[in-house]
């Protein structure tokens, strides 16, 4: 968790971080393989703006998990209706 790195701009997320070549039993055979080792990035064009300042992002047995948050500003809100 400490190599990735996490970034969130309006309504981008980009995730970034090396990938480490395994080490191969000799069991192992592979016909092909793509991108075993070296770095990568993902960039995620979101359906709405994120606050940066209430993301949360958590690393467990393998899985990276983000939660994100809108801003109050772009909530909708709910207008009472006078009759």
């Amino acid at each position: 968790p400490d190599e990735i790195g996490l970034t969130v701009r309006e309504n981008i997320l980009t995730l970034k971080g090396p990938r480490e070549p395994r080490t191969e039993d000799e069991k192992s055979v592979w016909h092909r393989r793509e991108r075993a080792y070296g770095t990568f990035s993902r960039t995620v064009q979101l359906p709405f703006r994120v606050d940066p300042e209430r993301v949360e992002a958590r690393f467990a047995n393998g899985l990276l998990e983000v939660e994100l948050h809108r801003p109050e500003a772009d909530r909708p809100k709910k207008i009472q209706i006078k009759g």
